[in-house]
């Protein structure tokens, strides 16, 4: 009879940071398949407050006017005179987002996240900690592991950062193993070998920490055939409040659905292009892969019948990299179903024809990296090769479709200046019809080209950890050009330089330090662009969530 073990996935997310991951539910599938018992410790519902929490990006982007805010992001009425003092406006002055939609439908756990992992090692008694982790994260999961390192459980951290930082993570004695590339076969063979009570020191993929205090590194397998995978897969593993996400201006129960896997294209700030340079260097094999449509359509079938999903957020880097037939394929696929969805591609892969079509059959919103306005910067720094003058005449399409649609910039590159930032708004500004902006500080991600980049020049500490700082967005960068206040200022207005006329620049440039100010321009762009007689957003979502929460 063969063995089993138990695997305790610990995935350390904050809210707003994530959808169901489709890794874990993935790989807990497979361990099932193999006999193995599963469970999960998932903080995504705790109410953290320490040295590593990352503010709020719902906050954030309200307060960075790159999502809508609604009635229950302000505070009291307060009356404020415009410049010329002709006028007086009385509107929300503190547009602070005093309880987001989760606060109002779910109770945030208060309890210590290290505790409640610690009595939940008691009550499964795993034979492994398998941690999945970004460079956001890690933090977080190191310290559930170092608060429970005692307890005798090995552990192994997988996902994008361990990746590319494997040393960084074998650096920290508490860390038994990181998986360096996919896990599928990694965890299957490691936990089978646990169950035999066998050594597993030469499992591909993983680099182990020996008895001795050495660090065994094995090297990386071919990349999985992603059509032989399960298109089932356990969902169940996850609260059912972790459905639920705001998007569209209202509340949509959810899942994310894989169709690609890694992305053809060579973005710098991206570390899909280094997960092919990766696998061509050490396999000869393409990491980017598509799944078959059949195997697509299962998984929607599956997440629409048990599930009640109203929504798909579809899972893939470049939505549009398909040919001409795969492009044909999803469309007669996805007819069958026709519930809204969300996607993200490239500008340079749309046409009429194509949007047209997915709008048929179910397209509801569509977001579009653009990144930098500098078409020689973003050639040889960003590594997009388009014209500005494409992206323009593209972006019209959406519009003229009456597609929602955003538009994702980048600031705080490498040897960037404000002059080249400005080059970024003023063609953000040719966007008609663009339903949101938004403008992120750059986060040079370890394994990322651009890191590269940041590290040769001398920019950044090559072992310092990095993350998305939703709530300061402050430029990890030490640029003697630009300094990081000064990036930070700029993001906060982004969109105030992008939709107010250019005579209103002086004073948005005195708004980026004064925040008596920022806030009263802050509240007329809302006022003016986003009022809830033109946005009734509020009632929306709070029709939307009556009942979906007991």
């Amino acid at each position: 009879m063969k063995k089993k073990a138990k695997i305790l996935f610990i995935y350390p997310n904050e809210r707003h940071m994530s959808t169901i991951p489709p890794s874990i539910a993935l790989f807990s599938q497979l361990l099932k398949n193999e006999g193995h018992s599963v469970a999960l410790f998932d903080t995504t519902f705790y109410e953290l407050d320490d040295e590593i929490k990352l503010k709020g990006s719902d906050e954030s982007k309200v307060d960075r006017l790159t999502i809508r805010p609604d009635e229950r992001h302000y505070h009291k009425d307060t009356k404020v005179e415009d410049t010329n003092g002709k006028k007086t406006l009385t509107v929300k002055l503190n547009p602070v987002l005093e309880k987001d939609d989760d606060v109002l439908h779910f109770e945030y756990i208060k309890d210590n996240p290290s505790v409640d992992l610690r009595n939940k090692i008691k009550e499964f008694k795993p034979d492994l900690l398998a941690v999945t982790c970004t460079e956001t994260t890690f933090p977080r999961g190191l310290k559930l592991i170092k608060d429970t390192k005692d307890m005798g459980i090995p552990n192994v951290f997988g996902g994008v950062f361990p990746t590319f930082a494997p040393q960084v993570c074998m650096d920290i004695e508490e860390i038994d193993m990181c998986c360096v590339g996919e896990g599928e076969k990694a965890l299957i063979n490691l936990t089978n070998l646990i169950a035999e009570g066998k050594d597993y020191y030469d499992v591909t993929n993983l680099w182990i920490r020996l008895p001795d205090g050495s660090i065994k590194k094995n090297g990386v397998t071919d990349p999985v055939d992603i059509n032989t995978l399960p298109p089932v897969t356990d969902i169940g593993l996850f609260d059912k409040k972790r459905f639920y996400r705001p998007m569209g201006g209202k509340i949509r129960r959810l899942l994310p659905v894989e169709t690609h896997r890694g992305c053809p294209y060579p973005c710098s700030f991206c570390n899909s292009p280094s997960q092919n340079r990766l696998y061509e260097a050490q396999t000869s094999k393409p990491f980017f892969r598509k799944k078959k449509m059949s195997i697509v359509k299962q998984e929607i079938e599956e997440h629409v019948k048990k599930w009640k999903v109203n929504y798909i957020a579809f899972w893939a880097d470049t939505f549009l990299a398909w040919n001409n037939k795969e492009f044909e394929e999803f469309c007669e696929m996805y007819s069958e179903f026709k519930i809204p969805f969300w996607c993200n591609t490239r500008i340079e892969t749309i046409s009429e024809y194509k949007l047209k079509k997915l709008k048929d059959v179910g397209l509801n919103r569509i977001s579009f990296g653009f990144e930098h306005g500098n078409e020689k910067f973003r050639r040889e720094v960003v590594r997009r090769n388009y014209s500005n003058e494409l992206a323009v005449r593209l972006m019209k399409i959406p519009a003229q479709l009456d597609i929602d649609y955003s538009v994702n910039n980048i600031i705080g590159f490498p040897g960037e200046t404000r002059e080249l930032a400005f080059d970024t708004i003023e063609v953000n500004r040719q966007f008609e019809g663009c339903d949101s902006f938004t403008c992120s500080v750059l986060v040079p991600f370890h394994g990322t080209e651009i890191r590269q980049m940041a590290e040769k020049a001398g920019y950044i500490d090559p072992k310092q950890i990095v993350s998305v700082s939703n709530g300061s967005a402050t430029s990890t960068l030490h640029m003697p050009q630009w300094h990081q206040q000064d990036i930070q200022n700029l993001a906060k207005v982004f969109t105030m330089y992008v939709k107010f006329p250019k005579s209103r620049w002086s004073e948005i440039k005195k708004a980026e330090a004064d925040e008596k100010i920022y806030r009263k321009l802050h509240a007329e762009f809302v006022d003016t662009f986003w009022s809830t007689d033109k946005n009734p957003m509020s009632k929306e979502v709070t029709e939307a969530a009556k009942g979906l929460f007991a």
